[in-house]
This record gives C-alpha cells, sequence and structure tokens, in this order.
C-alpha cells in the first residue's frame, strides 16, 4: 500500500474544503481531477479524506461546509478554511470508534490553537473553566462540542486540571496523542508526547489510558504510565516534582547529570549537551527553566565542569 505523504493528505484536504464551499466553479473540478488522476498517492489521499467525510454525504455544500466548522458566522472565509481543514485533521486522527487511525501530523500549523515556543510556558483556561499549562516547544488543538471535550496533544507536553461543568450533559474530557487518548475522570494530570510514546502522570483522582489498540488501564493519583500505539507498559509511581516545569523549575534528587541536561536542553533552542565523562554525576535542587545559561553557570559552579559554548546554539558539558 502506498504510504500516503503530509503534503498529500494536507493537498486532498484544502481540494475537499475548496469543493464543498459552495463557490468552487467547474474549472476548479477539473483541476481537483486533475490533480487526483496525477499520481496514485494522490488518489489515496483523496480516498482518505473521503472516508473520513462520508459521514456528511446527502448534505448540501453549504451545510457540508457548516458542519466542518465550529466557528460562528462572523469569522473569516480564511479562519473557515482553517476550522474545516482542522476538524478533518482530527477527524483522521481519531476514528468513529474513538480510536486513532492516522498516526502522523500534517495537520500542526492549522490545528494548533494554542502553541508555545521554546523556553516559553503558558497558562490557558478554556470555556468550559479547564485550565491548562502549556509545556515549552508545545501544540494543542481544541475540539468542544456537545458530546465531547477533546484536547490533542500535536506536540509537547500540557497539564491539565479539568472543570467541574455543571447544570449541563456529562461530556468526557479527552487528551488524544499519536498512541491513544487519556480520559480524565476528575482531575490533575499531564500529559507528554514524545516520538515513540506518550506519557500521563495523574497528580488527582483518575484518568482511563487506552492505546490505539484499544488496550486499557486506570491510572490514579501518583501514578505514572507511558504507552505507545501497541501497547500500555506497566503503571510507575509519579515522580513528585514531574510537574515542577508549571512552576517555571526542574526539581532534581540526585538526577544523573546527563538527564538533567536533557530536560533542560528542552528549554533552549539550539544542542545542549552532556560529555559521557561526566553524565554519571548526580545533581539535587531546584533551578529555573527561564534561563538556562543561568542554570548551566549554576551547576557549573558546583561540579568539576565546564561549559563549552562552540555557537550561541550549540553548548557541550566537559569536566573541568
Amino acid at each position: 500500500m502506498i504510504k500516503q505523504s503530509s503534503n498529500a493528505l494536507h493537498d486532498a484536504a484544502e481540494w475537499f474544503v475548496q469543493l464543498t464551499s459552495g463557490d468552487a466553479t467547474a474549472q476548479d473540478r477539473e483541476a481537483w481531477q486533475a490533480w487526483v488522476n496525477a499520481d496514485d498517492e494522490h488518489k489515496q489521499a483523496w480516498q482518505r479524506i473521503e472516508g473520513v467525510t462520508s459521514q456528511f454525504k446527502g448534505l448540501d455544500p453549504k451545510t457540508s461546509i457548516a458542519v466542518l466548522n465550529s466557528s460562528n458566522a462572523n469569522s473569516s472565509i480564511s479562519n473557515e478554511r482553517r476550522q474545516a481543514i482542522k476538524t478533518l485533521g482530527l477527524l483522521l486522527a481519531v476514528g468513529s470508534a474513538g480510536w486513532l487511525t492516522y498516526n502522523t501530523s500534517p495537520w500542526d500549523a492549522l490545528m494548533a490553537d494554542y502553541a508555545t515556543a521554546t523556553g516559553e510556558i503558558k497558562h490557558i483556561q478554556l470555556s468550559d473553566g479547564t485550565r491548562l499549562v502549556l509545556n515549552t516547544n508545545s501544540q494543542i488543538s481544541i475540539d468542544f462540542d456537545e458530546q465531547y471535550r477533546n484536547v490533542r496533544l500535536l506536540k509537547g507536553e500540557v497539564y491539565i486540571e479539568t472543570a467541574h461543568e455543571e447544570n449541563r450533559v456529562y461530556r468526557p474530557f479527552n487528551v488524544i496523542t499519536d498512541h491513544g487518548i487519556a480520559t480524565a475522570l476528575g482531575t490533575r494530570f499531564s500529559t507528554r508526547l514524545d516520538d515513540e510514546l506518550s506519557c500521563v502522570n495523574v497528580y488527582q483522582d483518575t484518568v482511563k489510558v487506552q492505546a490505539m489498540t484499544g488496550e486499557t488501564t486506570f491510572i490514579n493519583a501518583g501514578e505514572s504510565v507511558k504507552f505507545t500505539s501497541n501497547t500500555i507498559h506497566p503503571i510507575m509511581a509519579v515522580d513528585d516534582a514531574a510537574n515542577a516545569w508549571t512552576k517555571g523549575f526542574i526539581i532534581a534528587d540526585k538526577m544523573p547529570l546527563a538527564q538533567f541536561v536533557e530536560e533542560l536542553a528542552r528549554y533552549k533552542s539550539g544542542i545542549v549537551r552532556c560529555d559521557p565523562a561526566i553524565a554519571s554525576l548526580e545533581i539535587s535542587g531546584s533551578y529555573p527553566l527561564t534561563d538556562v545559561d543561568a542554570t548551566l553557570h549554576s551547576i557549573s559552579t558546583i561540579f568539576p565542569i565546564k561549559i563549552d559554548h562552540f555557537t550561541r546554539y550549540w553548548i557541550m558539558l566537559k569536566p573541568a
């Protein structure tokens, strides 16, 4: 089977939005058909789009775009197009059965409702009163409707304190990653997305974690779990300092220096590395994430190490 590229899926979504906008011309349809016929990858991408939008068949074009588009009537055309493509991305990511069917992220730039730059930590309050903290270099998309409250974690890490909605039908609160879904049953928790797996830390109440394959487990306060698309790893105790980043700090308790530097590097543009000769040194204490250079200087006064700046974007910690 041909693997669909990010560009092909993105282009197919653009074509769908154009053709269902009610403004498509005969020339537009001819151009679309030429695009589909030009490459087998285009055909497969279009079939994918048709598959996830089949629920809209039978609607007239204007109604169809309205169903896709949750923005208000005063939104600009560009915002309508963005919202429609964003919804398509979510449909591709979350199948009708509730688990993930699509693992790549061609939609990140279009789908992200909130994003942080490297070194930035952002506090957010959603329309239902839920409080979020978005970690460095992270992106999320928000998709609330009458039945669900979905937060798609596109990149990075998010901390969540869910709101208790009153005077309305209960809506589950889900955090969706490339590897599965975390459903809040309470609660205070965080979710982190890495290339190979996702991680959920629970600080209050319980979170249900479901991998893409359907495997499910429940994580209680004080517990942490990592999971891939295929499996859920054994439950572990959560690090008490795991959410210190929400307050702008990294807290270490006899943490290997290599691990400390790896975490710290997430908050600075460029490359920060630790020489293997000092990787096993243990560091303890509380250090600010808002000024990585100051933190590096501080630890250089504690340990017999030196910090080499090859460029402003390449830093190496070495034995003194």
